[in-house]
């Protein structure tokens, strides 16, 4: 790159970083606008984010997890994570609802939410959104910008930006805003070479026992702390957590009996095994009746095992020594991405810490660069109900993970051709 390149470069960032800055603080105070102007007229007595719609009432995501919160603070039922009780909490906030929405956060979320059950739920979406907003700014000067090689990394994470992923984690407040952040911040301070320090593991344990919030992304950084052989973290990650839970499990039914009702939800955490009042959407035909059709339960249970044997497989491949740091990276938040059986759209957002890792996204051809940016953009922004009738981002990412895997292997091979002797 010529020093002509690496300006217009630097210049491009620049630019990029204030259009984020900018557009980050119109989308936070938009959203807060715009929950508030729907919040007029609704009656005192009815919590912050429940509205009226189509004859009854909804609830706002980020709100309906603060109310089951709030309900298992005030010991509103016994056993929070028995759908029956989840069910409970939420009839107890909002008596006329005609659904309910599921909650699988584990206690790491209640303890990290204790300062937002102070305040007004109004103030407390404010503040998450807010807080959330700066977190991705600080992500983006700190790690993924200073990363970048190639404008074409560039647009790869503008379309990250304004992709529906993001834009939607804002207005209903997904968590995803928040772990898809510390889970950069985590993967940048674990592959810093300096010598590990006391403090620096603390924090390590730290991230890693925040990200357990959502039990779904908590692998994640579990696997590279093995892979990476980084013991002293994670014993104090699951120090934190082993703490967490003597402190709030009583609220959870008790130690024993919480972890049990936890460990059930989450083996059952699809559609057709949540009662009529947490599911969403018609029960699949497999399961009105086509016994020869492979159900949801079937392929959650698929994903759930194929994930978990995944992520071994590349924690074997590095301690074998047979792909590096960033190779088990990118192939771990991968597994997540493909595999996971409680992926929802809005986690494609943390494919925004995958464009900065290897080459793919700053090399090939005008036609080859063109062609992945546009499958980023419809993994980003083809979604059932908003864009496609079809759920469009999960072949797409299947796509782009193989065409990955495919460059990553050519370009290895081509190493190992130059390396050889003559």
């Amino acid at each position: 790159m010529t020093d002509a390149d690496e300006t217009q470069l630097a210049q491009l960032k620049r630019v990029f970083f204030v259009v984020l800055v900018a557009g980050l603080t119109a989308l936070t105070i938009t959203v807060n606008v715009f929950l508030s102007h729907l919040q007029n007229g609704v009656t005192p007595d009815r919590p912050f984010g429940v509205f009226k719609a189509q004859g009854g009432l909804m609830v706002q995501d980020f709100s309906y997890n603060m109310l089951y919160f709030r309900g298992i603070r005030d010991h509103v039922a016994a056993r929070p994570y028995t759908l029956e009780d989840q069910e409970k909490i939420a009839r107890h906030y909002v008596p006329r609802g005609a659904t309910g929405l599921s909650h699988a956060y584990s206690p790491v979320g209640f303890v990290l939410v204790q300062p937002l059950l102070l305040v007004p739920g109004r103030i407390a979406y404010l503040l998450y959104t807010a807080l959330c907003a700066l977190g991705i700014v600080l992500l983006f000067y700190f790690y993924l910008l200073p990363r970048v090689e190639d404008r074409r990394q560039v647009y790869a994470l503008a379309f990250c930006v304004l992709g529906l992923p993001l834009i939607t984690a804002f207005e209903v407040g997904q968590s995803s805003l928040f772990t898809t952040t510390v889970l950069g911040a985590f993967w940048f301070l674990l592959q810093q070479r300096a010598p590990r320090s006391g403090m620096r593991d603390l924090a390590l344990a730290i991230l890693f026992w925040a990200i357990c919030l959502k039990p779904s992304v908590g692998p994640v950084p579990l696997a590279l702390l093995v892979g990476e052989r980084a013991w002293r973290p994670l014993l104090a990650g699951f120090a934190l957590l082993a703490l967490t839970w003597l402190a709030v499990g009583p609220l959870y039914g008790g130690w024993l009996t919480g972890l049990q009702d936890y460990a059930s939800l989450l083996n059952h955490y699809n559609n057709n095994q949540l009662t009529p009042f947490m599911q969403r959407g018609a029960i699949d035909a497999a399961s009105a009746g086509h016994p020869l059709l492979i159900t949801s339960v079937q392929i959650f249970a698929w994903k759930r095992n194929a994930f978990f044997v995944a992520l071994a497989l590349f924690i074997g491949l590095r301690w074998a020594g047979k792909i590096g740091a960033s190779t088990q990276f990118q192939g771990t938040v991968w597994t997540f991405l493909l595999l996971s059986p409680y992926l929802l759209s809005l986690e494609n957002w943390v494919m925004c810490l995958l464009v900065v890792e290897g080459a793919f996204f700053r090399s090939g051809s005008l036609a080859a660069s063109a062609a992945k940016l546009l499958l980023l953009l419809g993994i980003m922004d083809l979604r059932a109900g908003v864009t496609f009738p079809y759920e469009m981002d999960v072949p797409l990412k299947w796509i782009l993970a193989l065409w990955i895997l495919v460059e990553g292997w050519r370009e290895s091979v081509s190493v190992k051709n130059c390396a050889a002797p003559r």
